[in-house]
């Protein structure tokens, strides 16, 4: 996929609420709570709540996108930019390209990075080389105050 494609298939946030649901629930939604496939939409907000225990949820609970008020297709462009540039991508990059202030660009690099970390850690231990980007390795000055 290309920066194109990625902007015209997620243009609006309702476009990629959907893909993510299909990502996250290919035989349909299910409660994260107790499993229960019981689940009815929330009228008013893009939320489901479980018929069974009543736990009211989104598409991106339990994901890097949850507690965040940064819209989806931002989100999104944010994964593509770190996975797709060559040598890594600075928070302030980030903030540049995608319109955000320092603080979230830096917790977006942060999330993104613990989530392709976390994907498979049997193959992520060590240093890591992703196309010129390493997550993890040796920590420095440990002990050091």
């Amino acid at each position: 996929m290309n920066l194109v494609k990625l902007v015209e298939q997620f243009s609006n946030e309702e476009k990629a609420r959907e893909h993510l649901t299909e990502l996250r629930w290919p035989q349909g939604v299910i409660c994260p709570r107790c499993e229960g496939t019981k689940v009815s939409p929330i009228k008013d907000r893009p939320q489901y709540c479980c018929n069974d225990c009543e736990y009211q949820f989104s598409v991106t609970s339990g994901t890097i996108f949850n507690d965040s008020h940064l819209p989806l297709w931002k989100w999104f462009l944010a994964v593509y930019m770190m996975t797709e540039s060559k040598k890594g991508i600075s928070a302030c990059q980030m903030q540049r390209t995608l319109g955000v202030a320092y603080r979230t660009a830096w917790f977006l690099c942060h999330r993104i990075r613990a989530a392709i970390k976390e994907t498979n850690p049997a193959p992520l231990t060590g240093t890591v080389e992703v196309d010129g980007t390493y997550v993890g390795g040796k920590r420095r000055h440990v002990g050091r105050g």
